[in-house]
């Protein structure tokens, strides 16, 4: 099962719940057939039945929901699909799940660390590096510095530019 959302609260009165996609492509959720929820460490299938995009949000509703309590009990749950369902990213994009435990070396095989983190800002991505020391490095999820991404091996070749160590 892959995450592709929270459920954030109910919207209306007929069951529907505003969701906060994990991926900018809103769109996608308009393909779905059924998704998973996962509260309380139970995952049980849900059929769409509605779908809105809006700018930022989600908002569905499910055949098995027909009230907003039914919707508020929905409140932080998770939504997965199936793998089959997974929207697949574009060339030169990844998954952070997948980016997450790849091991990040230089161009000429040296070890810099392990991938913890992926923060995501305005104008890049940065990743977070964590050393041997326990230290953490920062660097810009940009070309000049990525150089190769290989999410099977859990490897990431990057180039370091003057400064990005220090």
């Amino acid at each position: 099962m892959y995450l592709i959302g929270y459920i954030l609260k109910p919207q209306g009165v007929k069951g529907e719940v505003k969701v906060q996609s994990v991926s900018p492509y809103l769109e996608r959720y308009k393909r779905l057939d059924k998704v998973f929820v996962q509260s309380s460490g139970q995952i049980k299938p849900f059929t769409i039945q509605n779908v809105r995009v809006t700018d930022r949000f989600v908002f569905l509703g499910f055949l098995e929901v027909k009230s907003r309590d039914q919707a508020a009990l929905l409140r932080g749950a998770e939504l997965l699909v199936e793998a089959e369902d997974v929207l697949k990213p574009a060339p030169d994009e990844y998954f952070i799940h997948d980016l997450i435990g790849c091991s990040v070396i230089t161009e000429d095989g040296h070890l810099i660390g392990i991938l913890t983190e992926v923060v995501q800002i305005t104008a890049n991505d940065v990743y977070v590096v964590r050393n041997d020391d326990g230290e953490e490095i920062l660097l810009p999820a940009v070309k000049d510095v990525i150089k190769q991404v290989d999410v099977m091996k859990k490897e990431i070749v990057v180039h370091l530019l003057d400064g990005l160590l220090e």
